[in-house]
């Protein structure tokens, strides 16, 4: 998976273009294959090293484009689905899973093997028909600089406990618990933050976050060297929990970043997750280096511990030090209402025409700071206010004659949406649509869908 993530997202961005749409189709074949050749491998007595490696392969880049093409979709259709979607999806996993383990072993297999991947296909598939595939704006190097500058700690933070999760499961004495410690702390973390993005008041980050989450799991790490290994299990769980709390809040975190830069969104995954996916697998290989028997001797497993509290103080006061100057990850409420959509591969970084009301967005040139977003301690967020581009298009289209609902769907085709996306969004047919964008060609005197988009890049430059 960090192969895959971190070839995809270089590929996009030196082709200044996402994934198309097509690629879902492989995606979901690939996840049959990887699930048939596990099974084989590992459960059927059929399979050897090869086979094995072989479904190690499908299923990393099977998983590598489902993850950016829901990315591209959730920073195309604006930061609401994004902000609710992806830990709600996280938690409901943990509920198709536990449904999946009442089968038996064969109709376990088929599910796998038949249904789960063209279930995720259908949904995919679904989804994407509301956006349509274009070319990205390029990532440049000061871009590419500003991005990781903001991003570097938070990236930091979670790799650090996604290497320590892994090592310590990895040598843990009781791995028949493990599993279920492991359930446990992931469906913890995502219904705590499902609940964060649902009934938290005020915006806060994910710096703030690991702040308070890395005292307390240095304490959790004590435990087995203070009152015995049988509190390993319990550390795992913890681990996991507090692993994906934060990792949930890094994948919010690029797309809302990505959302408010205007920059491709594969790259930006690649650039925020990739290193992620790396740590783990360097965990996950040390553990396996070291062996199980590892955790028999206190001494060594006393290192392996003290290893990991030194990385996670280290991360900590990279976080203090870093407070102020990082990206925040998370939004208020009134950004959770707004709704915001942006046109997936343009540097466009504002609003849906809704959103004019309630604040638009930064515009798209210029870096997100640490201190964008609300927090407890911060107040309201500086980007209430339409902005100057909004501004500057809106009353560009007023000039030309268009009504308020040309406007909106004008800007919505801008966008990149389909008019069937447009008219599901404005509670309207497709025919009303299509005489809308008729009338718009003709007001501004264009022929086509890709005059506008350029007349709005040229009015986002100017």
């Amino acid at each position: 998976m960090p192969l895959a993530v971190g070839a995809l997202g270089v590929l996009c961005a030196f082709r200044h273009r996402e994934l198309p749409h097509w690629t879902a189709s492989a995606a979901s074949f690939m996840l049959s294959g990887a699930a048939l050749l596990y099974f084989l491998a590992f459960h059927f007595g059929q399979g050897d090293g090869v086979i094995a490696a072989a479904a190690g392969i499908l299923m990393g880049g099977s998983c590598t484009l489902f993850f950016l093409l829901w990315e591209m979709f959730y920073v195309t259709e604006g930061q609401q689905r994004a902000l609710i979607c992806i830990p709600l999806s996280a938690a409901m996993s943990v509920g198709l899973y536990l449904l999946i383990c009442l089968l038996p072993s064969i109709a376990v297999a088929l599910t796998a093997v038949c249904v789960l991947p063209f279930l995720a296909l259908l949904c995919l598939q679904k989804s994407l028909a509301e956006i349509e595939a274009d070319v990205t704006a390029p990532l440049t190097r000061p871009a590419l600089r500003r991005a990781v500058g903001d991003l570097w700690r938070p990236v930091l933070c979670v790799s650090i406990l996604g290497f320590s999760w892994k090592l310590i499961a990895g040598i843990e004495p009781a791995q028949s618990s493990g599993g279920a410690a492991v359930l446990v702390g992931f469906a913890a973390a995502a219904l705590l933050v499902v609940a964060l993005e649902l009934f938290l008041s005020k915006g806060f980050d994910i710096l703030h976050i690991c702040q308070v989450l890395f005292p307390a799991l240095t304490v959790v790490f004590l435990l087995p060297s203070l009152f015995g290994q049988q509190y390993t299990t319990l550390l795992v769980a913890f681990l996991m929990f507090g692993f994906e709390v934060v990792n949930l809040l890094l994948i919010i975190t690029c797309a809302v970043y990505t959302i408010r830069n205007g920059l491709p969104s594969s790259p930006l995954y690649a650039l925020c997750i990739g290193p992620v996916l790396l740590s783990m697998a360097v965990g996950s290989g040390l553990a396996e280096l070291l062996g199980p028997a590892l955790s028999d001797d206190l001494a060594h497993w006393t290192n392996v511990i003290l290893l990991c509290v030194v990385l996670l103080s280290v991360a900590l006061i990279l976080v203090t030090r870093g407070k102020g100057q990082a990206l925040a990850s998370m939004t208020d409420a009134e950004l959770l209402n707004r709704g915001t959509t942006l046109r997936r591969g343009r540097r466009d970084g504002r609003h849906d025409p809704s959103s004019t009301e309630s604040g638009a967005a930064r515009t798209a040139n210029e870096p997100l700071p640490l201190d964008a977003v609300a927090s407890t301690e911060a107040g309201p967020a500086p980007s209430d206010g339409p902005s100057e581009q909004q501004h500057r298009i809106h009353s560009y289209l007023e000039e030309r004659g268009l009504s308020p609902r040309e406007i909106e769907v004008a800007e919505l085709l801008m966008k990149g949406h389909t008019v069937s996306a447009i008219a599901g969004k404005l509670f309207i047919s497709e025919n009303t649509t299509r005489g809308h964008a008729k009338s718009i060609y003709k007001k501004l005197d264009i022929h086509s869908r890709q005059e506008l988009v350029d007349l709005d890049d040229q009015l986002t430059r100017a």
